[in-house]
């Protein structure tokens, strides 16, 4: 009787159960703008994970890799970072009997095994699939046809799930990805243009989507004029606008600083 009261009482706990890796770096993570602390987070996930593997630290770590390469590193090591950061993502989505199945057993492309996958799965569909997008950017993989089609097959089928994750996540994706890719891979400004609307009209304080408007859409149209409106929309943003990605809007904040100062 002892047992079973003590194990209610642990269960009604909820979050105050001990959560390896979360627990250890719940400071650093809330520091992740800086770099030091950032790197220090991602060990302590690894180092939980190799001990125990959950789905939430590969989640974590997806986004933690992605966010390193995208807030801090340059050149090679940005697109290391970009790499384990999908990499982890697929980890996670392993975590998914179905898509363990269809990717690891029937080989079949990632944006093809996703298909089925779980709303609660979202954040590594998310992560996953913008850090091979920012990782094929650099390596210009998503001029090639087959690795772009399975990416925009992963978001694609996000955005039937969700399409307001993460800030309008999966139309700032498309977006980004309709301005990049060539004709061949499904290149579009308009429909570039229309998503861009779309994750705005969504998360009108997320400043990211501005900036990736800019630096894709509107450089690549060559339109100067809304280039500078919306990076000087971005300069401008009060500090405090979404509070719990207040590190992640001051990222932005530098992205556009420079962009504004590189021009097109």
């Amino acid at each position: 009787m002892k047992k079973l009261i003590l194990l209610a009482l642990l269960f009604s706990a909820g979050t105050s159960l001990a959560q390896p890796g979360f627990d250890e770096a719940k400071e650093l993570w809330a520091d992740r703008g800086n770099k030091t602390s950032l790197e220090k987070a991602i060990a302590a996930y690894e180092k939980a994970y190799q001990t125990a593997p959950t789905y939430q630290l590969a989640e974590r770590l997806a986004y933690a890799w992605y966010f390193l390469g995208d807030a801090f590193e340059q050149g090679e090591a940005r697109s290391r970072a970009y790499l384990a950061g999908y990499e982890w993502g697929l980890k996670a989505l392993s975590f998914d009997p179905g898509f363990r199945q269809r990717y690891q057993v029937e080989k079949k492309g990632m944006g093809d095994a996703i298909a089925g996958v779980p709303r609660e799965f979202a954040g590594a569909i998310f992560w996953t699939a913008t850090s091979y997008g920012k990782w094929g950017k650099m390596r210009n993989i998503l001029k090639q046809l087959g690795p772009a089609k399975q990416a925009r097959k992963m978001i694609l089928y996000l955005y039937s799930l969700d399409k307001d994750y993460y800030y309008g996540g999966p139309a700032r994706w498309l977006g980004t990805y309709y301005a990049v890719a060539p004709g061949i891979a499904g290149g579009d400004l308009e429909k570039s243009k229309r998503y861009y609307q779309e994750a705005l009209a969504a998360a009108p304080d997320y400043l990211a989507t501005k900036v990736l408007m800019a630096e894709n859409y509107a450089a690549k149209a060559k339109d100067r004029a809304l280039y500078d409106r919306l990076l000087d929309e971005v300069l401008a943003a009060p500090d405090g606008l979404l509070p719990e990605a207040g590190i992640e809007q001051a990222v932005e904040k530098k992205k556009a600083a420079r962009l504004k100062a590189e021009g097109f």
